[in-house]
């Protein structure tokens, strides 16, 4: 009788994000970790100039990475982004980790051949893990998602919140004129989405704060959700990891 395989670990999401001047640091340390799932873009931080002094960052523009990989081989990317990029210390960036309840085909046949024949055992196991890292996260990324030129009123309310910065991507809707007709709403096709991780106890005054200011019913039109982190570094506490 031959005893059944178990699955590999489960992957993780890790993201980072950083000065953008140190985006070649951290490209070297993932060409070094063979982290191969990995994108790059740009964005801009949201904390105010007295936040950037106190913190010695070196200014507003950001890099955002956002890699998948396997939760074991993401633990050692981890390590030694913090390690190396020195994120214990405030001002050099923030580092976290999500935990994903699905991937496509394509990303869990380059992991193993193991992950292929029980790829409905291993979803199983990503549903479990993110369900016990909902309940057992220490921190939250909040997102709101607002018109184009109202980031800064979502910050105005997160700061009253007890947020630090944040960090803005800009992006655009598809099937704006679709959503033009709901509800009679006029919504415009530049966004901007701030990103916020902030410990889970202050997620919820946070998520209201930003919903009173920039909700649906104001001109921002803003969505916000939260989803759960796993682990991070970079906010003013030791590398936490959660296993």
């Amino acid at each position: 009788m031959t005893q059944e395989a178990h699955p590999q670990p489960a992957p993780k999401l890790l993201a980072v994000i950083i000065d953008r001047a140190a985006g070649k640091r951290l490209e070297g340390i993932l060409h070094e970790k063979r982290a191969y799932f990995h994108y790059m873009f740009h964005a801009m931080g949201t904390a105010s100039s007295e936040v950037l002094k106190m913190f010695g960052l070196s200014g507003t523009e950001k890099t955002v990475c956002v890699c998948i990989e396997q939760s074991v081989k993401v633990k050692s990317i981890m390590t030694a982004v913090v390690e190396r990029m020195e994120m214990t210390r405030p001002g050099n960036g923030i580092a976290f980790t999500i935990p994903i309840s699905g991937v496509s085909g394509s990303i869990s046949n380059s992991f193993s051949k193991e992950l292929r024949d029980l790829k409905e055992r291993w979803l199983e196991r990503m549903d479990m893990e993110a369900e016990i890292t909902k309940h057992e996260a220490r921190y939250e990324l909040v997102a709101a998602v607002v018109n184009q030129g109202y980031s800064e009123n979502v910050m105005e309310a997160a700061h009253a919140a007890g947020a630090r910065g944040g960090t803005i991507i800009h992006a655009r809707r598809s099937g704006i004129e679709d959503a033009v007709k709901f509800l009679g709403i006029s919504l415009q096709a530049e966004k901007e989405i701030v990103a916020i991780v902030i410990p889970k106890d202050q997620k919820t005054a946070l998520m209201r704060a930003i919903s009173n200011a920039c909700g649906m019913k104001t001109d921002a039109h803003g969505i916000v959700i939260s989803l759960p982190v796993e682990s991070c570094a970079g906010i003013g506490t030791d590398f936490e990891d959660e296993e």
